[in-house]
């Protein structure tokens, strides 16, 4: 199994093999390398939902060896390999390939007992198996910090933290929101600056969107959540976001319950820059343990929604925003009416 960094750093000098597999989550590394194939093999894309086996093997097998061969790439195979019903058959398909060339590409992490199923194990039998794995925080660090110091750009340190707490570490809308800092021409830029560069409007973020819903203010949260599906931020993205957040914070909440200080319960739960241990340890204060627990629940149900029963995940994440909302009001409500009602009791 190779690397996708290092397989890109060899695709200059040696061509790709018939068949490849391409696995993992970091969508970034994912579409450097479908930009890098169709520079070099003008690749055609594909999509996983929109393939039949009958289409594939009308690509696959029909037409001339070309000298050079042409080059496919399959975004989201795994719902293509979903619908084959004959592994053999389609093994048989992929084995007989000649003058073309393919990238599957699945989005999950495979392991090895995975690898050695089909239909992945004729691609570890015959092709190229490439991992496109996560990277972890501290490499995604590294990564911004040399790109901003080779461009001459310099942020406080607060406002470093900032940018990736902000894009949630994602290197895609990283890149993004680099490159503007770059075009703005600044040297050095403190916390205010770069939110007024990078993120126009604060609900731009999707740290504004679980900060919105940690806060109570579900205006925001609704806003942030519009405008980051507007930027293509994936739904998935965003209930992995908050999903990461909330089990961070009620773990958090159940360890200071139990007599630790907020500074080493969050520091237990991996969140230690002063920058994140600030903001955790508000979002501590905002809510109870059971505010914390009734989020989770509900984000579970949000998850079970899109992933189980294929609920639209755009229109079930705007759901859940609104369902706290009114949930919160609720509450409020009812706490209003026993007030009113031990200050003024019935006869």
């Amino acid at each position: 199994m190779t690397s996708l960094l290092e397989y890109q750093r060899a695709l200059d000098k040696k061509p790709p093999k018939i068949l490849n597999l391409v696995h993992g989550e970091e969508e970034f590394l994912i579409k450097n390398l479908v930009d890098k194939l169709r520079e070099l093999y003008k690749a055609k894309v594909l999509w996983g939902e929109e393939l039949t086996l009958r289409d594939f093997k009308n690509l696959a097998l029909t037409g001339g060896v070309f000298e050079s061969g042409e080059t496919f790439f399959v975004y989201n195979a795994q719902e293509f390999f979903k619908t084959i019903k004959d592994h053999k058959q389609f093994a048989s398909i992929l084995t007989k390939i000649r003058g073309k060339r393919f990238f599957f590409h699945v989005g999950v992490k495979l392991s090895e007992k995975d690898l050695q199923k089909e239909p992945f194990l004729t691609f570890s039998q015959y092709g190229e198996v490439i991992s496109a794995s996560k990277m972890d925080r501290r490499r995604v660090e590294g990564i911004v910090r040399n790109k901003l110091q080779k461009s001459g750009v310099s942020l406080e340190e607060g406002a470093f933290q900032y940018l990736l707490e902000a894009t949630s570490y994602d290197l895609m809308l990283l890149k993004g929101e680099t490159d503007k800092l770059l075009l703005y021409g600044e040297p050095s830029l403190t916390l205010e600056e770069l939110k007024s560069i990078v993120f126009a409007h604060r609900e731009m973020s999707l740290f504004d969107l679980a900060e919105g819903i940690l806060l109570g203010d579900y205006g925001k949260a609704l806003e942030a959540l519009s405008a980051n599906l507007q930027m293509g931020v994936h739904p998935l993205q965003i209930l992995g976001l908050l999903s990461n957040y909330l089990l961070k914070l009620y773990t958090a909440k159940v360890l200071t319950k139990g007599g630790k200080k907020p500074e080493e319960a969050l520091a237990l739960v991996e969140v230690k820059h002063p920058f994140q241990v600030a903001n955790f340890k508000k979002y501590l204060e905002k809510n109870s343990q059971e505010k914390l627990r009734f989020l989770l629940d509900r984000l579970y149900l949000l998850d079970l929604a899109i992933k189980v029963y294929y609920s639209d995940p755009t229109t079930a994440l705007k759901r859940f925003v609104v369902e706290l909302m009114l949930h919160e009001a609720g509450a409020r409500q009812q706490a209003d009416a026993r007030d009113q009602g031990g200050a003024h009791p019935e006869p």
